[in-house]
């Protein structure tokens, strides 16, 4: 059972104040300095903050006292007319729909298209129980529409349990058009890189794609050798990006990859950042529905975040490019589709569990000697 609490722009005030409560589950309001409003959904393991009315992005995230977010100039969100890059520093946005990924000059797009900071049409709390237990969470409905070309309905939904330290994602969308809808998704999840740590995923090592793509007017002349150097590395060895902070690595202005998972018997694919503490961050989704497994790093001064899953209709590189290559997707008249992700922060048992299911999905022999290997390589050299 689920009930809804409409949100309206003049609920919003400048110091945050209590909206809604039920048992540990409350919702408070509030609005940055920079004009932008706010609602932050909180349990007694922690909290994330919204933004209702702009692109719906995840701004803030933690839990158990482990910021999640990564590391940008924007300590408050701006509110951004255009793109991303005007407040670009989130946890968590929304990227697609007419189009996904940067742009190649031949390309007429937005980057990431027009969901990451679209206006809601409408915007609302919900709160409820299911299989899982009691739950508090955060929706809304952005309609895009281009006359002859596109009309669809978006509406993700990011749900927080009792007691729980991890984040239900699900988006939704309609195509209310009579003609298909062409269309491309990705969540794109920023969580802040450990150095020490260790990335522990379901994917193939040698089924991983890395980009070439420093720019070359690039600033920064020494540090972009070094990105090439280590990207001439990761061409004959995948697995060195595993270790975070390695001295061999770069990651300016950034490195993308794509990854193709393996999943579990229910279908649901792994990725870790496994800490020297022994505790964890983590995404899981469903190469079923998101087949291409973004890896997005970028370690710089401003700007530090691991990317360290991207789930995604096709990849990154342009809309062109997509097509060329026929990872774009269709909705007919009036036809829906969902996908569902999960990310969030794991204690010492619980990381230990999800290595074990890295294990059973590759059919390692020695599980309890492959968990001890695995968090003590995340100690070694540090």
């Amino acid at each position: 059972m689920q009930s809804k609490i409409y949100l309206y722009e003049n609920y919003f005030v400048e110091k945050e104040k209590s909206f809604f409560k039920s048992g540990e589950l409350e919702a408070s309001l509030f609005i940055y300095s920079t004009g932008v409003k706010a609602v932050k959904i909180k349990n007694s393991k922690g909290s994330a903050t919204l933004l209702p009315f702009m692109g719906q992005m995840i701004w803030r995230c933690d839990f158990n006292g482990y910021e999640m977010t990564m590391k940008s100039p924007f300590v408050e969100p701006n509110p951004a007319k255009l793109t991303y890059q005007e407040t670009y520093g989130c946890f968590l946005m929304h990227c697609g729909l007419t189009s996904m990924g940067n742009p190649t000059a031949e390309d007429t797009h937005l980057p990431h298209g027009e969901l990451p900071v679209c206006k809601y049409n409408s915007a609302y709390l919900v709160y409820g129980n299911d299989e899982k237990g009691n739950y508090i969470g955060v929706s809304g409905v952005y309609n895009h529409m281009d006359c002859y070309n596109v009309n669809y309905e978006f509406s993700p939904l990011i749900k927080l349990y009792e007691n729980q330290t991890y984040l239900d994602i699900e988006v939704n969308f309609t195509n209310k058009k009579d003609i298909p809808l062409e269309y491309y998704y990705l969540c794109h999840i920023n969580h802040r890189p450990v150095n020490g740590a260790k990335l522990v995923y379901t994917a193939d090592r040698k089924q991983i794609k890395v980009n070439h793509e420093v720019p070359e007017n690039y600033f920064d002349v020494e540090g972009a050798k070094k990105t090439n150097e280590y990207l001439d590395m990761l061409d004959k060895d995948q697995s060195i990006m595993d270790d975070m902070g390695a001295p061999y690595q770069s990651y300016r202005p950034e490195i993308v990859f794509y990854c193709k998972y393996d999943c579990d018997e229910n279908g649901k694919a792994y990725t870790m950042q496994v800490n020297p503490d022994g505790t964890a961050t983590y995404v899981t989704h469903f190469p079923s529905e998101l087949p291409y497994g973004t890896r997005w790093i970028s370690r710089t001064e401003d700007e530090d975040t691991l990317g360290m899953v991207l789930p995604a209709t096709s990849e990154h590189l342009g809309k062109l490019y997509c097509q060329r290559n026929n990872q774009q997707r269709y909705l007919k008249k009036g036809e829906s589709v969902s996908y569902k992700m999960q990310t969030g922060f794991l204690d010492k048992d619980e990381a230990q569990k999800m290595v074990g299911r890295y294990k059973e999905i590759f059919e390692i022999k020695d599980k309890d000697e492959f968990i001890q290997k695995a968090f003590e390589q995340v100690k070694k050299d540090y």
